[in-house]
């Protein structure tokens, strides 16, 4: 693991960030977050200006997936969050050591990404207009990206009030799914030592996450939703209305469903777990996917 980036421990972090209220959405990658960071843009909130086709906020991306951002002390994780939150505020005050701070991320190997992509970063960061948009304009912003919920406890010590939807998808089907990369890239944190990408460790690692996620979400209270994707997509209708409630839209709802409806749709790959042998997974695991609401009966017979 690189060496941690050494910061000065204090920053003036600005009251206003830690006052607002941002909408972070995270989970397991390939959970449908995408779709729910599309929801919320099309509600008026701002997620960024660099974004790729998943709607991932890729400067949260820069600064934050980093295996040694677990390393990394109070006052670095808080100096890299100024950056990120002037930048989404429409703050065009960033400091030129905070600039430097950012080529230094992009430069050094402390990302499972190419140099090509991390130089794209800081050049997007060091743009003085954010393609023509003024965060101060809307009092709505947030960001979309899987891996929030490694960071999700250091977040809420500077953004107490922020709030955060967990998106979460049947553990089974997330097993056999073809997106493993946070397993690839925090499953040694999560479960320890090397770990082999298999389904069996890719539904160990749904498991810790959701536990630690949920205890998390508990300190959080209403500011804490956790979003059952397939529930989402069964029940568009119903799963509009929560998302609204949780977000406190008081806009006309039957105007909203009608917005959002067009954009929901159940996936193929819900239930594809059925027809596959799933004896190989730990019992206490299964029945923990269960406890969280999910179907683990099979079509599958030996």
């Amino acid at each position: 693991m690189p060496s941690p980036v050494h910061l000065p421990e204090s920053t003036d972090f600005p009251a206003v960030v830690s006052a607002t209220t941002p909408v972070a959405v995270g989970g397991v990658g390939g959970s449908g977050t995408r779709l729910i960071a599309q929801c919320l843009m099309e509600l008026g909130y701002f997620f960024g200006s660099d974004l790729n086709e998943s709607n991932d906020n890729l400067l949260f991306t820069l600064l934050f997936k980093r295996i040694d951002i677990l390393e990394s002390s109070d006052g670095e994780f808080r100096q890299l969050l100024d950056i990120f939150c002037r930048r989404m505020l429409g703050g065009k005050d960033i400091a030129t050591g905070q600039l430097a701070l950012a080529s230094m991320l992009a430069s050094e190997k402390r990302h499972k990404l190419s140099v090509a992509w991390l130089e794209d970063r800081v050049l997007a960061l060091r743009e003085v207009e954010m393609n023509g948009y003024s965060k101060s304009e809307s009092r709505n912003w947030g960001w979309k990206e899987p891996s929030t919920h490694v960071v999700l406890d250091r977040l809420l010590k500077n953004i107490p009030r922020m709030k955060y939807i967990h998106v979460v998808r049947n553990g089974l089907d997330m097993a056999y799914s073809e997106n493993q990369n946070q397993l690839a890239w925090w499953g040694g944190y999560f479960l320890g030592g090397e770990i082999e990408l298999s389904p069996r460790n890719s539904l160990r690692y749904w498991c810790a996450v959701h536990k630690r996620v949920l205890n998390i979400g508990e300190s959080m209270g209403a500011n804490f939703l956790l979003l059952n994707y397939d529930e989402f997509c069964t029940d568009p209708e119903g799963g509009i209305e929560l998302l609204c409630d949780f977000l406190a839209v008081n806009d006309d709802r039957a105007a909203i469903q009608s917005q959002l409806l067009g954009l929901i749709d159940t996936p193929n790959s819900m239930g594809r777990y059925k027809n596959r042998d799933i004896s190989a997974f730990d019992k206490k695991d299964v029945e923990y996917v269960e406890q969280l609401g999910f179907d683990t009966t099979q079509s599958f017979t030996r």
